[in-house]
């Protein structure tokens, strides 16, 4: 963006297009902090379609879904953790491990780069474990809580993590997660630990975070 060569984006219309946390979240993981980077509507598009509307965003619909057609809205209680299980808790401890350093460096895109690890390993978890198919056996029903539990877990995780980066759209997972707690009055040392979710909570029916976006409906110009 260069006033000298006439080529700067109005930020003001960007919001109004594609939403302040969607932007916030480009030029945060597009651009290291403090350095020039290249802006495109098409590069926007990409990272809101790819890894805003189809990782976090169906992860979010179709987790908060299931546990609504499968339990009534209610979070159920997990059952002692598989292997496979306990190897997603370890994902999430790598990611907390990993994310002050890189908040205190301010490299904010290395630090998004790491929380989308979290969200590709989430995922992976639920295609893996394939809810769907154990809610057609009762014999698998403890299985399925556990399933859907941890998912939700890593959904509650996701969304402190990426309070500062995307606020409005973390405060509508953690409320629709059924989480009474303040947000902002959270402690990641301490609330960013597994199993702090409560079994039993209401879940919300979910709400689109980040709707996929018809390129054929925005102007670039």
């Amino acid at each position: 963006m260069s006033k000298s060569l006439q080529n700067v984006v109005e930020p003001n219309r960007l919001i109004d297009t594609y939403g302040a946390d969607a932007v916030r979240y480009f030029l945060m993981r597009e651009v290291p902090f403090g350095l020039d980077g290249d802006f495109s509507h098409a590069a926007m598009v990409n990272r809101i379609n790819s890894d805003l509307a189809n990782d976090l965003g169906n992860l979010f619909s179709r987790t908060l879904s299931m546990v609504i057609r499968y339990f009534e809205g209610t979070i159920p209680a997990p059952s002692p953790p598989a292997e496979i299980d306990r190897r997603f808790q370890e994902v999430s401890l790598k990611v907390l491990t990993q994310l002050p350093e890189q908040m205190n460096n301010l490299s904010f895109h290395r630090a998004l780069a790491t929380i989308w690890e979290m969200i590709g390993a989430s995922n992976k978890y639920v295609d893996e474990t394939a809810p769907w198919s154990l809610a057609k056996e009762e014999k698998d029903r403890p299985r399925l809580s556990t399933v859907l539990y941890q998912t939700l877990e890593s959904l509650r995780i996701i969304a402190l993590l990426l309070a500062p980066f995307m606020p409005s759209s973390s405060e509508k997972i953690w409320v629709q997660l059924g989480m009474e707690e303040n947000l902002w009055e959270q402690n990641m040392e301490e609330n960013g630990k597994w199993g702090g979710l409560k079994p039993g909570k209401k879940v919300v029916k979910p709400t689109p975070l980040f709707p996929r976006i018809d390129t054929t409906k925005i102007s670039f110009e």
